[in-house]
């Protein structure tokens, strides 16, 4: 497996744990984004630390732009965007994860979509034989 199926592999196994946990147990992510928000700045630095080290690790081994592939490079661009706005613009972040009661359906929406992007991005992977050499 290459160094860029490998961030291809990362991205599928995170997006789809991220994506099913935030479809089945939107309950832990809620009590996640509200501690998140009653620690006020904190709250807004840990998420955007989390942004960061995941989006840099994207795009410095992975600036693919052929289709489908192309959308874990458009992940890691975004992760980098939020992270940017949440560092210069705090306020931005605090507001992000503020309410949070309220964006259930939104939260497992979200979730969903991170599956069938991870479902689509592993099968973009097996049809270029990565796993052959496992």
């Amino acid at each position: 497996m290459s160094i860029i199926q490998s961030i291809q592999f990362l991205v599928c196994l995170n997006l789809f744990i991220l994506g099913l946990s935030h479809f089945i147990r939107v309950n832990i992510w809620i009590d996640f984004f509200e501690y998140l928000s009653g620690i006020g700045n904190a709250g807004n630095i840990i998420n955007a630390l989390l942004a960061l080290g995941m989006g840099s690790l994207i795009l410095s081994f992975h600036f693919i732009w052929t289709w489908p592939i192309m959308l874990v490079t458009i992940y890691g661009l975004l992760l980098i965007i939020k992270a940017f706005l949440y560092f210069i613009f705090p306020s931005i972040g605090l507001r992000s994860v503020k309410n949070i009661n309220n964006k259930s359906k939104k939260l497992r929406w979200v979730g969903f979509v991170m599956c069938i992007l991870s479902i689509e991005l592993f099968y973009s992977l097996y049809q270029e034989g990565a796993f052959t050499s496992i």
